[in-house]
C-alpha cells in the first residue's frame, strides 16, 4: 500500500498556500487530493476577538509547503 499523505493527529507547524499561512495545525485527514486540518485562530469581526477552531481541506496543488518541525539554536 503506497502512503499518500500525512498520518492522522500530526502536529504541523506551518501550511502555506498563495492566499495565506496557517500555523500549529492537527492533521485531520490527508489522501491523494489533499488535506484536511484543524487551526485554532483568532478573529475580529465587529470589534470583537475571538478564538475559533477551523477546518481546512485543501487540495495538494493549491500547497506550497508544509513545515513538519522547526528547530531554533
Amino acid at each position: 500500500m503506497a502512503n499518500t499523505g500525512l498520518t492522522v493527529g500530526v502536529k504541523v507547524k506551518e501550511i502555506a498556500t498563495s492566499r495565506g499561512v496557517w500555523q500549529n495545525c492537527t492533521v485531520l485527514h490527508s489522501d491523494a487530493v489533499g488535506l484536511m486540518f484543524e487551526v485554532e485562530r483568532t478573529v475580529a469581526e465587529g470589534g470583537q476577538i475571538e478564538n475559533v477552531v477551523s477546518q481546512v481541506l485543501i487540495p495538494w496543488g493549491n500547497i506550497q509547503h508544509v513545515v513538519l518541525v522547526e528547530e531554533r539554536t
